[in-house]
């Protein structure tokens, strides 16, 4: 199985480069299926949302996408459920809650964070507390 890349995904979704998108297309057509790693979706969000500046629907819609293609080899219950937190809480990063949602399922809990948002915002995520980080007084 061969892995499709950052760019080769960003052209296929976006179409701003109309050859390479084509040849993204024709690559698909093969009937073969194609690793997408979840380090590629990372990228794909950071890109279209801070890049380009495209709005989180367009974003999230953009992972459905992804997933809606069965020659694609991806996480489709991590990258779905991150979708829709993606969308649920604005004001946290795709990075933070594939964070908290990985080691969910990995039995990993919590992920402690210094980012408050983050630990209020997604159970699973925690401060990290105060005297672990802090010298004892002397």
């Amino acid at each position: 199985m061969a892995t499709l890349d950052t760019n080769c995904l960003l052209r296929w979704l976006t179409g701003d480069v109309p050859e390479q998108a084509a040849d993204v297309e024709a690559l698909i057509a093969r009937g073969r299926e194609w690793a997408v790693p979840d380090v590629a979706l990372l990228e794909v969000v950071f890109v279209l949302e801070k890049v380009n500046r495209l709005p989180r629907q367009f974003v999230a819609e953009a992972i459905q996408t992804v997933l809606a293609q069965d020659a694609f080899a991806v996480d489709r219950e991590l990258w779905g459920e991150l979708s829709d937190v993606y969308l649920a809480l604005p004001k946290l990063s795709a990075a933070d809650i594939y964070l908290v949602l990985d080691a969910r399922r990995r039995g990993r809990e919590p992920v402690y964070t210094f980012d408050r948002k983050l630990a209020a915002q997604l159970p699973g995520a925690a401060p990290v507390p105060a005297s672990q980080v802090r010298p004892p007084d002397r």
